[in-house]
């Protein structure tokens, strides 16, 4: 009975079973408690428990969980502590791209592609993005941050907001300005700073990072950062536009830090690493070019900025560069 096929098959409904859970607090909880009672949890959050428990037993099938005989508890499972890991890329894909993957065939039809056709979801594509940021990406940007003086900051396509919230709340003298084009993660990010109750500190815009036009929000900024859009700006005449049109939108700026994931060149092949595949196939169904190392080392060079670094960070193809104007 079994063949080839079965694990990809089932793996697609482990991918939404750790997604859901993640979402659900279950995840967390289980590595809170290390045990959890299925029916207290189902009361406590008012889930459905037939609809929990499948989800436990999909993600028993990876060994992410173990549930007991009588399916009454669960527990963490051998590839628990690389499912808490690597949660945040899950929810990204399965909710985040949602809408793509259950209308792949409809989209890749020419006369389905207008308006919105892929209707990302933004609030769980941020969400993602702060999960595995804050384990894969945080440690090397403050580490570089720490490396240059700064009073007022931008984030290009700031997502959650969490890297604002983290700054600010750790130097209460900043101002910070966050941008971003998707109005479900603008909301999510307004939320967050509203809780963290910095709201005279950081400032969220719903803005076009590509047509920045200076305001006067952006006259003191002297740092501006962006995490994982740069390649929505390309073709490569478009990037450079965006690259010296920050001179003009930010009169001080004195650096600029790039952190994107670029073309593995990997594809396809039966050994790639976790997200790499998502991050391709999705911009490659958005018809969305990703650019190359080689690529952007050679944008900047023709941009007016000079990178004076670039360091990979432990998201596989992603590293953060450096700019200075020259």
């Amino acid at each position: 009975m079994n063949n080839q096929l079965a694990p990809i098959f089932n793996s697609t409904l482990v991918s939404s079973a750790l997604s859901a859970a993640y979402e659900l607090g279950l995840i967390e909880e289980l590595a809170d408690r290390k045990i959890i009672e299925i029916n207290q949890f189902c009361q406590d959050q008012n889930l459905h428990e037939p609809s929990v428990k499948a989800i436990i037993l999909a993600l028993c099938c990876s060994n992410i969980c173990e549930i007991d005989p009588t399916h009454s508890t669960v527990k963490p499972g051998a590839s628990f502590t690389e499912a808490y890991q690597y949660k945040g890329y899950f929810l990204w894909l399965i909710r985040g791209y949602g809408h793509m993957l259950q209308n792949l065939a409809s989209i890749t039809k020419n006369e389905n592609r207008h308006d919105d056709f892929i209707n990302r979801d933004g609030k769980y594509i941020a969400l993602g993005g702060r999960d595995y940021g804050q384990q894969f990406v945080d440690d090397y940007f403050q580490t570089l941050m720490q490396d240059f003086p700064y009073h007022c900051i931008a984030d290009l396509g700031c997502g959650s907001g969490a890297k604002l919230i983290d700054i600010v709340t750790k130097n209460p003298t900043l101002r910070a300005i966050g941008l971003d084009v998707n109005p479900g993660a603008v909301k999510t990010a307004q939320m967050a700073v509203q809780t963290a109750q910095l709201q005279t500190n950081i400032k969220i815009i719903e803005a076009d990072i590509s047509q920045l036009q200076p305001q006067p929000d952006f006259e003191e900024v002297d740092v501006v950062f962006s995490f994982f859009n740069g390649h929505d700006l390309w073709p490569r005449h478009k990037c450079l536009k965006f690259l010296q049109n920050l001179y003009i939108a930010f009169p001080k700026i004195k650096r600029f830090l790039l952190c994107d994931t670029y073309r593995s060149d990997v594809v396809p092949s039966a050994n790639i690493p976790i997200f790499t595949l998502g991050f391709e196939f999705t911009h490659g169904v958005m018809g969305q070019y990703i650019p190359s190392l080689t690529e952007w080392l050679d944008l900047f060079a023709d941009s007016g900025w000079n990178c004076v670094e670039h360091r990979e960070i432990g998201i596989p193809f992603s590293a953060i560069f450096d700019l200075r104007p020259h």
